[in-house]
């Protein structure tokens, strides 16, 4: 599920994460902040740890070490790879938004078969809507109308265009300018999976919730999949970008 990128600035959102991360342990209450005395002797302050370092220290915190099958996941992907008719009828969609966006068309489409399985009318509990569901605020925010969701091209439109948002986000934070976004390291790709389905601090903590563990990791076993092949005929080999390190430490392939 696509939450929407927060508009205000980073200090600001720094300090709303803390207070939503304390209302998150303890429900019901928010923290209250301690005071500081005014006459507390002033202390060193530590180096700051560069944006460089803290890449180099998330480099080794994948989300999902290890993606392993789980019983229910083997019974979604049979039962898709079952129905090529099914998971194929969007590719030349998946193809056209993924060139648009710079993304690996690959990406997009297991991506949608982890949200909706192919199913145009997917309605999630909390209000994501159609092939990606995606939600009507993040929807608005990159220009696509909430009441479009349920038509696949509009769908496909927002999940890639909000895709666009978070890459943009990830190359700022961890200093990838020059990287292709089909040659994104398969650390900050599963960030990306984590922040889609999270929200967009997710890209930068070493924590995460156990549905968004569940959730990228299903991504990526649909990545490394037969299901997200493409198996109708196209132009030319650039229309497939692909990560270059994507498979999993796991590394089943179909």
């Amino acid at each position: 599920m696509a939450l929407a990128l927060p508009a205000s600035a980073d200090g600001a959102a720094a300090r709303l994460d803390r207070l939503f991360d304390a209302a998150a342990l303890h429900p019901g209450r928010l923290p209250v902040p301690v005071p500081v005395p005014a006459a507390a002797p002033a202390r060193r302050a530590a180096p700051a740890m560069t944006a460089r370092r803290a890449a180099a220290r998330l480099h080794q915190e994948l989300v999902v070490p290890v993606p392993r099958e789980t019983p229910a996941y083997r019974r979604t992907f049979n039962a898709l790879l079952a129905h090529p008719e099914v998971t194929d009828r969007y590719d030349d969609l998946i193809l056209k938004y993924a060139r648009r966006y710079r993304l690996d068309a690959r990406f997009l489409k297991s991506v949608m078969a982890a949200e909706s399985e192919f199913d145009p009318a997917a309605h999630s509990p909390a209000g994501a809507r159609g092939l990606m569901q995606v939600m009507p605020v993040t929807s608005a925010s990159v220009g696509v109308p909430a009441s479009r969701l349920y038509d696949p091209e509009y769908a496909i439109k927002a999940g890639a265009a909000y895709f666009q948002v978070l890459f943009k986000t990830a190359w700022r934070l961890f200093h990838l300018k020059g990287v292709r976004y089909t040659d994104v390291p398969h650390w900050v790709m599963q960030r990306v999976i984590a922040a889609y389905h999270a929200g967009p601090k997710f890209l930068t903590r070493s924590h995460w919730y156990r549905s968004t563990r569940a959730y990228v990791r299903k991504v990526v076993l649909f990545y490394n999949s037969k299901v997200t092949d493409f198996r109708r005929p196209v132009r030319s080999a650039h229309e497939l970008p692909t990560f270059s390190d994507a498979v999993a430490p796991s590394g089943t392939l179909y």
